[in-house]
């Protein structure tokens, strides 16, 4: 094993190894978690999918055993924290949350949505970093670039990944300047929504402040690094866009306090910016009861929101 693979080794040492892992996927649901197990009711066991058992299967980069996968399905991994980037940056660590946003034919400007089958195609992923105080990412779309507290500056954002034609291609920063990018989603249109997982009211010395939602464009380099107010300002998980009503569902990480949100946008152009014209942000609760706890659900629980 070279020098390369040697330090992936030592790394895999401590506890924290998998988190140094970014891979891109399109296996689907491997496994589906249907059946009941033990009598539990909260409890559930996987049951195998239709791509068969899994089993380890070695890494084309590393050469270890790092996942495990159908047969006649193989990975390679890619953006390691602390590699340089293409951009001569050293790959930010924390790797979160994350999605294939857009396929598109090298040369070409236009991004579509697809499969990515076939010869001639660039898929196009976007990765989280979820990251507090630290070392800045210096990316295009930069939001925050104050003391946040005790000479420290925002240190999350997000990477762009590519691959060609079935290869790793390049890595690049494109979101930096924000806090705690923990999830998002991908929009209908090609672009990844990142999310600030943090909630607390202060500004940093620039006077901005955080528990925003941001657009990063699928070419790294368009994202702009605006916060998209209209989403709301507490702490966020994750995104999702119906694509038939151009609505947006959001959901928050505030243990026992969490609520699930809805965002109808003035603009439903689903193109990038767009998202950026405001609409209107509901919370989501049960009809009938106010504060209605809903910590411990039960499976099949049902609920009439309002």
């Amino acid at each position: 094993m070279d020098a390369f693979g040697s330090s992936r080794r030592q790394v895999l040492k401590g506890s924290a190894a998998a988190m140094a892992v970014g891979a891109i996927g399109s296996l689907g649901a491997l496994y589906t978690r249907q059946a009941l197990a033990g009598g539990d009711p909260t409890r559930l066991a996987p049951i195998p999918g239709r791509y068969g058992p899994l089993a380890p299967a070695v890494d084309r980069t590393t050469g270890l055993p790092l996942l495990q996968l159908p047969r006649g399905f193989s990975y390679r991994s890619f953006g390691w924290s602390g590699d340089v980037m293409s951009d001569g940056q050293p790959c930010p660590d924390r790797h979160d949350g994350m999605a294939v946003v857009a396929v598109r034919k090298p040369g070409r400007g236009r991004f579509d949505r697809g499969n990515g089958h076939g010869h001639g195609h660039e898929l196009v992923l976007i990765r989280n970093h979820e990251r507090g105080g630290a070392t800045p990412i210096n990316a295009p779309g930069m939001y925050d670039t104050g003391d946040i507290g005790g000479g420290q500056r925002a240190g999350g954002g997000t990477t762009t990944l590519t691959h060609r034609n079935g290869q790793w291609h390049s890595i690049e920063a494109s979101l930096g300047g924000t806090l705690v990018n923990c999830a998002g989603g991908p929009t209908p249109w090609g672009t990844w929504l990142s999310c600030e997982e943090i909630k607390t009211d202060a500004a940093s010395s620039t006077g901005r402040k955080h528990g925003y939602v941001f657009e990063v464009h699928s070419d790294a380099e368009r994202t702009a690094g605006r916060p998209l107010v209209g989403l709301g300002r507490f702490s966020h998980e994750a995104v999702a866009i119906d694509p038939r009503t151009g609505i947006l569902y959001l959901t928050e990480d505030d243990r026992n306090k969490a609520g699930l949100y809805r965002f109808i946008p003035n603009d439903r152009a689903g193109r990038y910016g767009s998202l950026e014209h405001g609409g209107r942000l509901q919370a989501a609760r049960v009809r009938g009861r106010r504060n209605a706890d809903l910590t411990v659900a039960k499976i099949g629980d049902e609920y009439a929101l309002e």
